[in-house]
């Protein structure tokens, strides 16, 4: 039986990416020793061990938080508890394939590669988000299946939740939230806005991030006049009200390659506050969504399609409501972090 846990991280412990985990493991009633490691190279690796130290009496294992490869790879010269590796995805996606950083075949994307590498091969167990993403693993960086282990990214409970209290906008809104990458497809819930000017139904983007001036420029072409962007920085408490109040929530929408294994916060966050979610069709999030039970889907990477079915929810909302039942009760069923984590320690039991 698990009792103690060191959990250490290059990145916030109250990301969510680490936070849910922490959560869970806690309302398991295991003890959770972390450290935030901000520091580089020789101070950072010497701080690692020294928490280690400290903390290594009575421990069952080490687990490493998201976006963390290099201290995997480091941990595994000073420990000698079983290493779990919540990496979620890989760097070299999230760098390279994703926000396009660098070209595949350069030394940057090479670094990212080998990290990512040294750190699944250190790992006594890695954790990711989809079978699609255990499949990319195993092919791009040689690593046995017998050490990933799927698990769904969850949601903090204390920040997103379903209060019925909140009212809805009087006006059927759609709701498009989340950092833009290539993957995103925000400019398609734009071209939908415009298809649906006259259908009385509003839309809500909130958005930022890397492709945010090239929106920009398409939202300044076509002009859709029901369509109300922001893109200020919002408290937990804001996005969670901000969302609720909306009829429908729009997930990725291109047919980008990451798609095929990835599944987006916003996702788990419609779960959890009973909010119908339509999504384009990609494989990723239909590993963890069933169509007209769960969510909605259109075509990738078509407004037009979109447009459509959003139009369809607006005119069949009881239908879409008992989807959004459904998920949620998905999410008390399956996703809630005490469950996640209990799933986890299973796993880390048979190791």
């Amino acid at each position: 039986m698990i009792k103690k846990v060191i959990y250490l991280t290059r990145t916030r412990p109250n990301y969510s990416l680490n936070s849910v985990l922490i959560k869970g493991l806690k309302e398991n009633k295991v003890e959770v020793a972390e450290s935030h490691i901000k520091n580089r190279g020789i101070s950072g690796f010497i701080k690692a061990v020294s928490f280690y130290r400290q903390e290594a009496k009575n421990t069952d294992a080490l687990i490493i938080g998201y976006d963390s490869p290099v201290l995997v790879f480091l941990s595994s010269f000073f420990c000698r508890k079983k290493i779990i590796y919540n990496a979620v995805l890989s760097v070299y996606e999230r760098m390279i394939i994703s926000r396009r950083l660098a070209p595949r075949l350069s030394l940057r994307a090479g670094y990212y590669w080998l990290i990512d590498f040294l750190a699944v091969h250190c790992a006594d167990l890695i954790m990711v988000e989809s079978d699609g993403q255990a499949d990319f693993f195993k092919k791009l960086f040689k690593v046995s299946g017998k050490k990933i282990y799927k698990s769904w990214i969850g949601v903090d409970g204390d920040k997103f939740f379903y209060d019925p209290v909140v009212p809805k906008h009087g006006v059927f809104t759609v709701v498009f939230r989340g950092a833009l990458q290539h993957e995103t497809g925000a400019e398609y819930a734009v071209k939908a806005a415009k298809i649906l000017e006259k259908e009385n139904i509003r839309f809500v983007l909130h958005s930022g991030g890397l492709l945010l001036g090239e929106l920009n420029k398409i939202i300044d072409e076509i002009k859709p006049v029901n369509m109300e962007i922001k893109s200020n920085l919002l408290s937990f408490e804001e996005l969670r009200s901000l969302m609720q109040k909306c009829h429908l929530c729009l997930g990725q929408l291109s047919g980008h390659p990451r798609l095929e294994r990835t599944i987006p916060h916003k996702a788990y966050e419609s779960l959890a506050m009973r909010l119908p979610y339509l999504t384009a069709s990609n494989s990723g999030v239909l590993e963890l969504l069933t169509p007209d039970e769960t969510c909605l889907i259109c075509n990738s990477a078509d407004a037009k399609s979109l447009a459509e079915k959003i139009l369809w929810a607006k005119n069949n909302y009881s239908i879409v409501e008992k989807m959004a039942e459904n998920g949620y009760k998905l999410y008390q069923d399956k996703l809630k972090s005490v469950i996640l984590a209990k799933n986890l320690l299973d796993k880390i039991g048979e190791l």
